[in-house]
């Protein structure tokens, strides 16, 4: 069920009551007033957030591995030390708006679980805690749609969907059903209703991050002040439905998150719409493949709460579908929407997949109206392309049987040679002997499935080498090139990129729970993420901004972080093959070491420097006995080579902290992305909490960079630097 996130909170719970939530309400209000008052008494906050109000923040802490707590009190110290008081007031307000969002959605959540075994007494007063709750955020949920304008470029109010009076007609509802006169219809009332409070609060939140943009964008040319404190806004609103978009989306998920806290200059509605618009598209289509499990299941309840969830998540897109497809396809989508609940409540498989293939039509037609990531190359180069097309040609011709060694030897011996020949007197490699050895081999018929992957892993080497060569000319004589000049080089590395795209879309590997093996992880988007960086740094090329060298160099590195962590996923993919195959498939487990070996000799650099002893012992494991692969000791010291780069950043960020703001932040832009390829691991081997706490650390500390607050930024180091060591503790 791709929204039944089960929340254990009867411990908790019990700490509260709704007389206690009504006292929680009672002192955000307070807050409420106080945060308007000039100056802002920030001992005055203090007081009220203590007791019953930090006691529920507590509460969602725990339940949900997050650090709310920690957020208020960061941001009611903020305003103490007069450190942007005002944009910290907006971090307590809209933080405390979460607690009440997630306490409500826990509370729903709960219910639902406990539906069967809890009893009406009980089960109703979670309900009477939830109603509480949301006396605090119902202003905001009655608020009016935020839609883009004809032109796309600004955002302006909408019809109100009334969401306050949906959300408090499904209390009702779920008041109702939980009398069980009923039970079996009773659950599936309290399962759909359950979709549409979540949803309706997850909308609101939505239309929140949108007025926020639409002010920022209203006020930038006039009122900086105010823009930084929309833009604030909108960074804490979206944190409320950060992880429901980064799951379907979560390259798109970093690019609202970089314009919400970036230069509001570069803030672009419909660039933001239309990254929200993908990721609520993901939830969508999750819900529909719960659907059609229950269907084949013939469980009633789940499918006809698959199908509320389908329909609930989608409504959030209606205004922007209607505004890009026009009302009909609205129409259209609304009415599938129906029909699969229809289905869902008759158990009938072929309606369900009429309604869902309609719906996937619908939704495949909105998702290319978006205004998502696309690079055009404009200034053409001979060179590089036609070693793109010859690299192409021979993936194609080395998975052909027989295999025609004079055809790939062919294509290998035009531009394609002379490029990586050019790279090797650049770097001091290898890649053409190497190249040219393998396809020696194949011609001889020796080990030919072997020399293969050296061909293929070596000249991806090559062409990312090629990449990482022209982005780094570009940042380096950004100054000294023509906006002409810039583009042809970052034109020839987004080319050259395209012959390594197919690796760097590929999903997450991590070790498995009992870190024998690999298993695949969520899809890190890194393809979509590169490319946002190509189009970003492209855009820094008039030099018409203060900060475009800046931007430039943050896309620089959106480019080479991804492209390494690609190829360290590719290293433990192999690992993967290597031990699925190795006790029945010899031939194939030696072919997925050869491709580990060469994968690792591409990245092996980002390990070596700060792991030499490590990066040994992994090649040792890709050119040794096959019995002799180990993949926690591969992620390991891949983690202790990463952890030495995310060293290096902190360092950086401290020797830049008060002397050049830009070197700072951009040590920052390294430091979040290298934690990235070790995030997933830290989280199994410490705690989702203390992942969520080093993503938070590294989160606020941009802010610290920006507003000089040396104080916090010392305070974040030492969460982060405790966290990072604990994880190093746990490594082989």
């Amino acid at each position: 069920m791709s929204l039944c996130f089960i929340v254990v909170i009867n411990n908790a719970v019990a700490a509260s009551n709704t007389a206690a939530i009504e006292s929680a309400v009672t002192a955000y209000r307070t807050i409420g007033t106080l945060r308007r008052e000039v100056p802002i008494n920030g001992d005055a906050i203090a007081d009220a957030y203590a007791g019953v109000l930090q006691t529920l923040t507590q509460e969602v802490d725990t339940a949900n591995s997050l650090s709310l707590d920690s957020d208020v009190l960061a941001a009611i110290d903020d305003i103490k030390n007069d450190y942007a008081p005002r944009l910290a007031a907006q971090v307590v307000d809209k933080t405390l708006q979460r607690v009440f969002y997630q306490s409500i959605w826990n509370r729903i959540a709960a219910i639902r679980d406990q539906f069967e075994t809890g009893t009406s007494v009980a089960l109703i007063a979670m309900l009477d805690e939830s109603v509480a709750a949301f006396q605090a955020i119902s202003a905001t949920v009655a608020r009016e749609n935020q839609i883009l304008t004809t032109d796309r470029q600004a955002l302006v109010a909408g019809s109100n969907p009334g969401l306050d009076v949906e959300v408090n007609d499904h209390f009702s509802r779920i008041r109702t059903a939980l009398n069980k006169s009923n039970p079996e219809e009773d659950f599936v009332t309290v399962q759909i209703a359950r979709y549409a409070i979540r949803m309706s609060l997850a909308r609101a939140y939505y239309i929140a991050v949108l007025r926020e943009v639409a002010g920022a964008i209203e006020n930038r040319a006039a009122d900086p002040e105010e823009t930084s404190i929309e833009l604030k806004e909108g960074e804490i609103f979206y944190r409320v439905i950060e992880s429901l978009v980064a799951r379907g989306n979560p390259a798109g998920s970093l690019r609202i998150k970089a314009q919400l806290t970036g230069d509001s200059s570069k803030v672009v509605a419909d660039e933001i719409v239309s990254e929200l618009g993908k990721g609520f598209i993901g939830r969508v289509v999750a819900e529909m493949n719960g659907q059609a499990s229950a269907i084949t299941e013939k469980d009633r309840p789940h499918a006809v709460a698959e199908a509320a969830g389908a329909k609930y998540f989608a409504r959030v897109l209606l205004p922007d579908l209607e505004l890009r497809l026009g009302a009909s396809d609205r129409g259209s989508l609304e009415n599938e929407l129906e029909n699969l609940m229809t289905a869902s409540n008759e158990l009938s498989a072929p309606k369900s997949e009429l309604a869902r293939n309609a719906i996937s039509a619908i939704l495949t037609k909105y998702e290319n109206a978006l205004n998502r990531a696309q690079y055009e190359v404009a200034q053409h180069t001979p060179i590089v392309e036609n070693a793109l097309a010859d690299y192409q040609a021979i993936d194609s011709l080395r998975n052909q049987a027989p295999i025609d060694a004079d055809a790939i030897a062919a294509k290998y011996g035009a531009d394609l040679q002379q490029l990586t020949q050019l790279v090797d007197q650049i770097y001091g490699q290898t890649i053409d002997l190497d190249v040219s050895a393998a396809i020696a081999q194949v011609k001889s018929g020796d080990q030919v499935p072997l020399a293969l992957q050296v061909i293929d892993k070596s000249l991806q080497k090559m062409f990312a080498l090629v990449v990482y060569n022209r982005v780094t000319l570009v940042q380096e004589q950004f100054g000294n090139l023509s906006a002409d000049a810039l583009a042809l080089e970052w034109d020839r590395a987004y080319t050259a990129y395209s012959a390594i795209a197919k690796t760097v879309n590929k999903e997450d590997k991590v070790l498995t729970s009992d870190k024998q093996s690999i298993v695949s992880g969520s899809d890190p988007d890194l393809d979509y993420q590169v490319t946002a960086a190509f189009i970003q740094g492209k855009r820094a090329f008039d030099k018409t901004d203060a900060g475009d060298a800046q931007t430039l160099a943050l896309a620089r590195e959106n480019i080479v972080v991804p492209l390494a962590r690609s190829f360290l996923i590719g290293v433990l993919r192999e690992v993967q093959g290597i031990i699925e195959n190795r006790a029945a498939e010899v031939d194939e487990a030696r072919e997925k070491q050869i491709e580990g070996e060469y994968f690792y000799r591409i990245v092996e650099g980002f390990i070596a420097q700060d792991n030499p002893s490590g990066s040994n012992q992994i090649k040792a494991q890709f050119t040794g006995e096959l019995s002799n692969v180990v993949a926690d000791k591969i992620v390991s010291e891949i983690s202790k080579g990463i952890l030495g780069q995310v060293e290096r950043s902190i360092h950086q960020i401290e020797a830049n902290f008060t002397a050049d703001k830009n070197q700072a932040m951009l040590a920052l832009e390294r430091l979040s992305l290298y934690t990235g390829v070790f995030l997933a691991d830290l989280g199994q081997r410490l705690n989702a909490s203390k992942r969520a706490s080093l993503e938070n650390a590294i989160r606020d500390l941009k802010d610290a960079i920006n507003n000089g607050n040396t104080d916090r930024a010392v305070a974040l180091r030492s969460i982060m630097t405790g966290i990072l060591a604990e994880y190093e503790s746990k490594l082989l």
